[in-house]
């Protein structure tokens, strides 16, 4: 029988959010051949809560790389301050000689590199034995002036989460997402406000934004918009299902988890410009403003298509990259 090789993943195991539902995918479902561990670099809080909760994964990880070295280490990043983390993890790695994938999660990491951070990006995934992985073609090449030549490979969507026998509600829209400037919460809120004006019954469900939130609480009362905060997976797939579309009208993204998700479920989704170039099939909205996002409501009319890629074959495509760094 031949050996089972270890990958340890790094990053935000426990974080609400896109990235830790691909480093929960990914974990619980290695290619063969393959166990895979998780180590958490990140916790929700106060800056000080993150810092501490950092200083305590790096001594578990010097621990961990001193003992009992895995096979290889998948590190998770976005930008800013999880890179700066997370370039540690892939020195302390190497240092042992232990082989590392950088997998990059952020849709403003070119941004980043373009402000001031692109010399040292291209310094750490230029060293031997790191493997870079970006989630896209679009990707691939804005990144490739820092991190070289890449691997592409898609997010995995969770095999549970597809089309479902629901009553459809023609009215309900969705929206999914954290309360950052990134996703745009308030233009899907005042959207829908206006396109109300035509359509009184249709209504806003949104999750990871909840009702004490300054962007839901004007709205109190007023019985359309539903902040639901996070929601459990079970909550997630019935309003994936249940929903006539979904609203992503973020400024930057790689490759939202929820938009995959939604058309794996059959759900229509409406993206801005940043969506559309890195996911296939998205109804596009090209402005960024309150009138194209209501007009595009209100015209909206849509097919439902399940667009999936099954969960097998990215442990294929993952197998060959981590047989390639052995």
């Amino acid at each position: 029988m031949s050996e089972v090789m270890t990958v340890l993943h790094v990053g935000p195991v426990n974080t609400r959010g896109g990235i830790a539902s691909v480093i929960r995918l990914l974990s619980e479902n290695p290619p063969d051949g393959w166990k895979a561990e998780t180590l958490a670099t990140h916790v929700e809080g106060s800056n000080l809560a993150k810092l501490l909760f950092w200083r305590k994964a790096r001594k578990a990880l010097i621990r961990r790389l001193k003992s009992n070295p895995p096979d290889l280490v998948h590190i998770h990043t976005a930008s800013d301050y999880s890179w700066w983390r997370k370039k540690r993890v892939a020195l302390l790695a190497r240092k042992v000689g232990v082989k590392v994938v950088i997998h990059i999660h952020s849709g403003r990491f070119d941004e980043f590199c373009r402000m001031g951070a692109g010399n040292d990006v291209k310094n750490i995934c230029s060293m031997d034995g790191i493997e870079v992985v970006t989630l896209s073609q679009v990707w691939h090449d804005r990144l490739k002036e820092w991190v070289g030549d890449s691997t592409i490979m898609h997010n995995p969507v969770d095999p549970d989460i597809r089309m479902e026998d629901v009553e459809k509600k023609k009215n309900q829209i969705l929206f999914m997402g954290r309360d950052d400037p990134i996703k745009n919460a308030g233009l899907a809120i005042k959207a829908v406000e206006m396109a109300r004006k035509t359509n009184p019954e249709l209504q806003l469900m949104m999750t990871g934004i909840d009702s004490t939130n300054a962007l839901a609480a004007p709205y109190s009362g007023q019985g359309w918009l539903n902040a639901l905060g996070w929601v459990s997976e079970e909550e997630k797939r019935l309003l994936l299902n249940e929903s006539a579309m979904l609203l992503v009208p973020s400024q930057f993204e790689c490759q939202p988890m929820v938009v995959l998700e939604a058309q794996a479920c059959g759900l229509p989704v409406l993206g801005s410009a940043a969506v559309a170039e890195v996911v296939s099939n998205v109804n596009i909205v090209e402005s960024l403003n309150i009138d194209g996002w209501s007009n595009a409501i209100k015209s909206a009319e849509f097919n439902e298509r399940v667009i999936e890629k099954p969960l097998s074959v990215m442990q294929d495509e993952w197998l060959k990259l981590y047989s390639s760094l052995k």
